[in-house]
């Protein structure tokens, strides 16, 4: 397997939300299952939260970022696609999805449904 570090934006108490909603930014490394965390710029911050967090995202590096329906907005997909991958889970929170870390390459893919980034009215 591949080393990565995966980014998982999420609350306080490890639920997976949307990007502006995330108040931390964890770094899950694959190898060393060490999670570095950091404080998202983009928490509820309106407008643009969620491409401030992609921003953020995206300076830390990884090489995946952890999606599920309702997470994205059409900007913070512009400006990942094509620069990272994504790791699709239907999983409520971080605890959920790090045993699955270890096979995340199943999960990776290099576009994601619209639902993930639809934004509705």
């Amino acid at each position: 397997m591949r080393v990565m570090k995966i980014a998982v934006a999420h609350s306080k108490d490890n639920g997976i939300v949307p990007l502006d909603m995330a108040e931390l930014i964890s770094i899950v490394d694959t190898e060393e299952k060490k999670i570095s965390q950091y404080q998202n710029p983009g928490f509820e911050r309106v407008p643009g939260g969620k491409e401030i967090t992609m921003a953020a995202i995206l300076k830390l590096a990884p090489d995946a970022v952890v999606v599920k329906e309702g997470m994205m907005c059409p900007g913070s997909y512009r400006m990942s696609v094509g620069r990272i991958k994504y790791a699709h889970f239907e999983e409520e929170s971080l605890d959920d999805i790090l045993p699955k870390l270890d096979k995340v390459e199943e999960f990776l893919s290099d576009d994601i449904p619209p639902n993930v980034y639809r934004e509705y009215e």
